[in-house]
């Protein structure tokens, strides 16, 4: 089966009928439990308050839902204003506000700043998220904790007035914040939930105000490409993972105390960080990979491991392994731009000609040239006699061309000469060598166009599958498809309807969209993985791109929901999509790609989607995606969902694609073959091309 991830991966899109005002639907419930009664309610009018831009003014009549909380107090569920500037009345119907509940005004365009009243000492999980128009919030000192999301993709979002009471900020709090610039941690923070301030591209200073924080949670500053200056609490004795991967302008960190855990790729590209002082027993994967400014770094005594990969492409010029050290990964000095010293007494390993090897000389661990300030480049090698085994990456891209090897010789693990090329090596009899040893680099030359295969007409076009087939036109009249100008004139809508609320739908005000787009097959690959629960696809995306985009993904997920929740299917529609060998093995209940006649068994069969499916309402845009095609017939019912959302929209794609995710769930009612015409945008003339289809009810989930 022909398979074309670009182009099954390159966008996500939708648009539908708009909805007026600022007013919003609630957002999606994140928790199993009964929401509490909620109520409307009108709030008496606030009266003004100064800040530092004047006052905030009050509306005439601004409406709240709400729920009513065990001692009396209310929490505020929802509100369906349109004032630009807010401030949240302290006071309901005479009993305190104190706390705002989750989604309550996520994605309310009409928004600017905000004024939480004292006495809420709770904001709730995507209680502001994708309020894209909003720019400063003002919080008070009662308030204790910030939920999952809060203001994630608030993009435009400059100013949080953070009080020093707050104990804890959730997950992803202010994720995809691309305006704010500094931020001042209250003294009392004891958690910091994974990725708060990831994505938060200037942010360029942060500052803990306390020592209560014990770990840096994973992903903290993940992408905050401006962050270059930080001071860290010396509480602080645990990084996590990817704490601050892609922090491009970070230049040196310092922890004041020794630290028990350090996760993996935890500075992985942060390509001006010069130096960082630590000291910890384990080293781990990856994280200082990238890191080609790093000239110095210090090894403490007590560093007991080094892990594969951890100083991969590091500018360190030397450096020092302590006697300490028991365990050196292979692969750990991958690509490492300089040379390794050996303190004495290390009884683990050993030093010749300056390469490492195992204390007992039978392992060659890393090659490193004998003189690495030498005006020619060394070619040549000799692995000395006694050496059994040439652990993985040992002699990678090393620039040698002829390694002699000796006698002793018995085993050569992967990628061992990975992005090396040597001229006839004269291997031992008798060695085992893995067969991605010797993997080389692809050559880098121009690739042959592809001639177009020969489409073949199949026997029969239409049904294969007579009498079994359920589809019957008469009961599916009503469903359609969109063609490019109604689309067009959606997209203009869409458009329209944002610039009347003062809000310009660019890739500043609409932050998930550049993520989904430029990120799109981590994001298809993991976070279906994870909403499949399957192990199998979980371990083929980290292999591709990491092991840690779950929680961002599925967050992310969530907040484009919310930002574009406006744009709607309302109508039956005929959708297309190319088909994966998983999807047709899960269409047909089989271990292995099905026959055209278990298909045609299948029929009448539901089935769940094991993986996100970009569907589009162009057959020829389909056609390009593989072999066969689902020919989907959705409801609006079935549409609403999945959460038809609008994403090409704002740039005017011609690939009208709609998301169906992992809810999906699918009745087969034929099989056959059909002819389409599909046009590439720089062909001139339309090609005739016979797809395999089966054709499917989309089913509400």
């Amino acid at each position: 089966m022909k398979k074309n991830l670009r182009k099954v991966l390159l966008a996500l899109l939708c648009a539908a009928a708009l909805l007026t005002g600022c007013t919003r639907e609630a957002a999606p419930t994140q928790s199993g439990t009964a929401p509490a009664p909620t109520h409307s309610g009108t709030a008496p009018v606030p009266s003004e308050q100064e800040n530092s831009e004047g006052p905030v003014p009050p509306a005439e009549e601004q409406s709240y839902d709400y729920r009513e909380n065990a001692d009396g107090s209310l929490t505020i569920t929802g509100y369906r204003g349109s004032e630009s500037s807010l401030e949240i009345p302290a006071v309901l119907e005479g009993r305190p506000v104190t706390g705002i509940g989750e989604g309550c005004f996520a994605g309310a365009l009409c928004l600017q700043r905000v004024r939480v009243p004292e006495g809420v000492e709770q904001i709730g999980a995507y209680a502001f998220e994708c309020c894209s128009a909003l720019r400063k919030i003002y919080l008070p000192d009662s308030l204790r904790g910030i939920g999952d999301g809060a203001f994630s993709g608030c993009g435009l979002l400059s100013l949080v007035d953070l009080q020093d009471g707050v104990e804890s900020i959730g997950r992803g709090a202010f994720l995809c914040c691309d305006s704010l610039v500094q931020m001042e941690l209250p003294a009392a923070l004891k958690e910091l939930g994974a990725f708060a301030f990831s994505g938060c591209g200037a942010l360029a200073s942060v500052r803990f105000g306390g020592d209560s924080l014990s770990a840096l949670p994973d992903r903290l500053f993940c992408g905050c490409a401006s962050l270059s200056s930080l001071r860290l609490p010396a509480s602080v004795s645990a990084v996590g993972k990817r704490s601050f991967s892609g922090c491009e302008s970070l230049k040196s960190l310092y922890f004041a105390a020794p630290l028990r855990e350090l996760g993996s790729y935890a500075f992985e590209d942060c390509s001006q960080l010069s130096g960082v002082w630590l000291q910890t027993e384990r080293i781990p994967e990856g994280v200082f990979s990238g890191c080609a400014a790093m000239d110095w770094f210090e090894l403490s005594e007590g560093t007991l491991r080094l892990e594969a990969g951890a100083f991969r492409s590091c500018g360190i010029s030397t450096l020092g392994i302590p006697a300490t050290v028991t365990e050196i990964e292979p692969g750990a000095f991958f690509q490492l731009n300089g040379s390794v010293t050996l303190d004495e007494g290390n009884g683990s390993y050993k030093l010749i000609d300056g390469s490492l090897y195992t204390a007992d000389g039978k392992t060659l661990l890393a090659y490193f040239p004998a003189d690495p300030y030498a005006e020619e480049p060394q070619t040549e090698f000799a692995v000395p006699e006694g050496v059994e085994r040439i652990a993985a990456y040992a002699l990678a891209e090393s620039g040698l061309t002829t390694v002699r090897f000796p006698a002793s010789l018995r085993q050569i693990d992967a990628g061992a000469f990975a992005g090396t090329s040597l001229e006839d090596p004269d291997i031992p009899e008798g060695t085992t060598v893995d067969p991605a040893a010797f993997d080389r680099p692809e050559e880098e030359t121009e690739p042959e166009p592809e001639e177009p295969d020969e489409e073949t007409v199949p026997e029969t076009l239409g049904s294969a599958a007579g009498e079994k087939s359920l589809f019957r036109e008469e009961l599916y009249a009503g469903f359609r498809e969109i063609d490019n100008a109604e689309f067009d004139a959606w997209c203009e809508g869409y458009l329209a309807y944002n610039e009347a609320e003062g809000v310009s739908l660019t890739q500043e005000t609409l932050p998930y969209v550049t993520r989904y787009k430029g990120e799109v097959v981590p994001h298809f690959m993991a976070m279906t993985a994870v909403q499949n629960r399957d192990p199998g696809m979980w371990a083929d995306a980290a292999n591709f791109f990491g092991d840690d985009f779950e929680e961002t993904y599925l967050m992310m997920d969530h907040g484009l929901f919310t930002e574009l929740r406006r744009g709607r299917m309302e109508e039956p529609l005929i959708l297309y999509s190319g088909l994966y060998d998983s999807q047709l093995m899960a269409a047909a209940g089989t271990d292995t790609v099905p026959t055209r006649q278990q298909l045609v068994d299948a029929i009448g069969s539901e089935f769940s989607d094991p993986i996100m499916i970009s569907t589009t309402t162009d057959p020829g845009i389909a056609a390009n995606f593989g072999d066969t095609l689902f020919v989907i017939y959705a409801a609006p019912e079935a549409m609403e969902g999945l959460g038809a959302i609008c994403v090409d929209a704002v740039v005017h794609s011609t690939e009208k694609e709609i998301l169906m995710n992992a809810n999906a769930r699918y009745r087969i009612l034929d099989v056959g073959s059909m002819k389409i015409e599909t046009r590439e945008p720089w062909e001139e003339e339309p090609a005739t091309v016979y797809r395999s289809y089966v054709k499917v009810e989309l089913l509400a989930p």
